[in-house]
């Protein structure tokens, strides 16, 4: 009789090992990095919008009124990224024009930026001006990780001396995958 229950007991704990064995459980762990990118045009304290016979901004001479914006972007990404730009005006005879500054010749990586990477001028903009269209046009490729800045001048200009009226550009900024 023992023997039986020994035998009976031996049964019973090989198959609740074998049924042990077989149990298992498994979990997925996800961690998602967002994308995050930015681009801000800082005017600092100069109003987007000036009168044309303020000569701290526009010159009638030359028909043309300059700001000195910072244009600010920002990536995540550690593949290249681009900035773009495009402008629309209210009048066939304003063009806006970016132009780089002594000052500034280069994209770089401001005082309180980060990164190592801020990419460097498009060939579209490898001259000192660029004419900004509706379209895109790249202007600053090989961006990667970081928050960076150029600071171009950036002119609204006459092609001849404009009627009295009041006249606007829209120019946008744009980081994308390059």
């Amino acid at each position: 009789m023992q023997r039986r229950v020994l035998r009976l007991l031996a049964l019973v704990l090989a198959s609740l090992g074998l049924a042990l064995a077989d149990a298992n459980d498994s979990k997925t762990f996800t961690v998602t990095v967002a994308a995050t990118e930015s681009v801000t045009i800082d005017t600092g304290t100069a109003s987007p919008s000036v009168d044309y016979s303020d000569t701290g901004y526009c010159s009638a001479a030359d028909r043309f009124c300059a700001w000195y914006p910072t244009v600010i972007y920002s990536t995540n990404y550690t593949t290249n990224r681009k900035l773009v730009a495009s402008a629309t005006t209210t009048s066939s005879i304003l063009s806006v024009v970016l132009e780089k500054q002594a000052a500034y010749p280069n994209p770089f990586t401001p005082s309180w930026g980060s990164g190592s990477s801020p990419g460097s001028w498009s060939t579209a903009f490898s001259g000192s001006t660029l004419t900004l269209t509706p379209t895109d046009q790249d202007i600053v490729v090989g961006i990667q990780n970081g928050t960076y800045a150029i600071a171009p001048k950036l002119k609204l200009v006459f092609s001849s001396a404009p009627p009295a009226g009041t006249y606007s550009a829209t120019v946008t900024f744009t980081i994308m995958a390059q």
